[in-house]
């Protein structure tokens, strides 16, 4: 039995017998008088423990508790609803103590017997989850196109700095341009495969180890889908921020891309070597760092360690092999 209030009746406990999502039914009192198995999946209690109890002490977190309570009373009170009969989405409470997201709509019915009030809920953590990472590579998004313009200005003066004619700048200009939008292809595009990091250092460097600015190197180690764009979006990063800031700004710099495998753990370390332009401040903040740590963290499960040094910048990324 999922329900224990007065005589059983039939119709509301096929409801939440049958039921894809959480069910749970409460009295004029506050008390969990239905609860079916998808509750006890959702929230961790089962039906045994959450009989009787009040149910903003089992699911709703305390921050949001007063103002349950204060609504609940207010509607048997006044009659004033302002979450019955809607769809809305909240925080719930497990069992464990963390707080999900949940999409919620009640309704009070007086079918049943005596009056009593219905929730249908659903875990929606995955979708919030979804439109987090959405929004976080849609910012990301705006601020590389931003970076691209800075790096092809870069490319275009330092091209023009080192071409004796029109020819000889349209053609390596032509060239570093390819090089940066093959880049560009696999970090805005929607990766789905792994990929070796040496494939996708090739995509970031490519243009810059053709001119003798960059080497790069290490064992073949493939990433997953999601490492894939979380590497991207920081290799891109580092490598915008060289050309305005680090030992890309001239002619006289160079990077140093190196990877290993130690155990289960990869270790990735960018290195700059050259001195960086005068008149560029290392960025210690601002989106582009916090992209990086966001992607250090939410697609790669790893950490990052930087150290500005007068000759350059050195980053060490170490995360979990796929």
């Amino acid at each position: 039995m999922n329900l224990s209030w007065g005589l059983l009746h039939a119709g509301l406990q096929t409801v939440l017998d049958t039921a894809l999502d959480p069910v749970v039914v409460m009295d004029t009192e506050g008390m969990v008088i239905g609860w079916n198995a998808r509750s006890e999946d959702c929230f961790g209690w089962t039906w045994d423990e959450a009989r009787g109890k009040r149910l903003s002490d089992l699911i709703v977190p305390p921050a949001l508790r007063d103002g349950h309570e204060q609504g609940f009373r207010r509607y048997l009170g006044t009659g004033e609803a302002r979450v019955l009969d809607r769809r809305i989405e909240v925080s719930a409470l497990h069992r464990d103590g963390r707080e999900f997201p949940i999409e919620l709509s009640v309704t009070a019915s007086e079918q049943f017997g005596g009056k009593l009030f219905i929730g249908f809920l659903r875990d929606i953590s995955d979708r919030a989850e979804e439109a987090e990472r959405q929004q976080r590579i849609l910012q990301e998004s705006e601020h590389r196109v931003k970076n691209m313009l800075t790096v092809v200005q870069a490319i275009a003066l330092q091209t023009a700095a080192n071409s004796a004619d029109m020819e000889s700048f349209t053609k390596n200009f032509s060239g570093r341009l390819e090089s940066l939008a093959r880049a560009h292809q696999l970090l805005v595009g929607q990766v789905w495969q792994d990929v070796a990091i040496s494939a996708l250092t090739e995509r970031v460097l490519g243009a810059e180890v053709a001119a003798g600015r960059a080497r790069f190197g290490g064992p073949e180690l493939l990433l997953k889908a999601g490492q894939v764009l979380g590497l991207s979006m920081i290799l891109h990063e580092l490598y915008t921020n060289a050309v305005k800031y680090g030992a890309l700004c001239n002619d006289a710099g160079r990077i140093d891309l190196d990877w290993s495998l130690d155990g289960e753990m990869i270790k990735l370390v960018w290195r700059e070597c050259g001195v960086p332009c005068e008149h560029a401040e290392a960025p210690s903040s601002g989106f582009g760092q916090r992209m990086i740590a966001m992607s250090v963290k939410s697609d790669l499960n790893g950490t990052i360690e930087r150290d500005w040094r007068s000759d350059g910048l050195t980053a060490t990324l170490t995360f979990p092999a796929g």
